[in-house]
């Protein structure tokens, strides 16, 4: 069970009142996750752009597009302009990794490790089309 000070902090950085932070802790979930909360800043995912055609964002072969641990998708380090039609594909993997960091499996290696953006390339009537790899790399220290 998570201690005082790490409710305390739980409920402060998300805004919760108490009525609002009871029925959070009554999900096992989340206690979980409170417990193991320190794990997600050890890690991120990248995902590599390995196919780009047409992209309207512009989108090349090589890009890097980096999502912390904690789901959160830094300002520096990332292209200047990241598509929609490629990170809603890459959601469903933060929340993948999100499991992972929150159990007792190592978080390096995820089972699908491809994503292809939301257009399906003007081959099959869009207007182009994205695959980018995914790798979990460790933060360095």
């Amino acid at each position: 069970m998570a201690n005082d000070d790490t409710l305390k902090y739980a409920k402060e950085l998300l805004g919760y009142t108490d009525e609002e932070l009871e029925i959070w802790k009554s999900s096992p979930n989340n206690i979980k996750a409170l417990e193991n909360f320190d794990n997600f800043s050890k890690y991120k995912m990248v995902a590599e752009v390995t196919h780009s055609s047409n992209c309207a964002v512009g989108h090349k072969v090589g890009d890097r597009i980096v999502i912390n641990g904690d789901g959160t998708l830094p300002c520096k380090g990332n292209p200047e302009k990241i598509c929609f039609g490629l990170l809603g594909p890459l959601a469903t993997h933060v929340n993948v990794l999100f499991d992972k960091l929150n159990s007792t499996e190592a978080p390096t290696r995820l089972t699908f490790d491809k994503v292809h953006c939301a257009d399906v390339g003007v081959d099959k009537g869009g207007w182009g089309a994205v695959v980018a790899k995914l790798t979990i790399e460790k933060v360095q220290d």
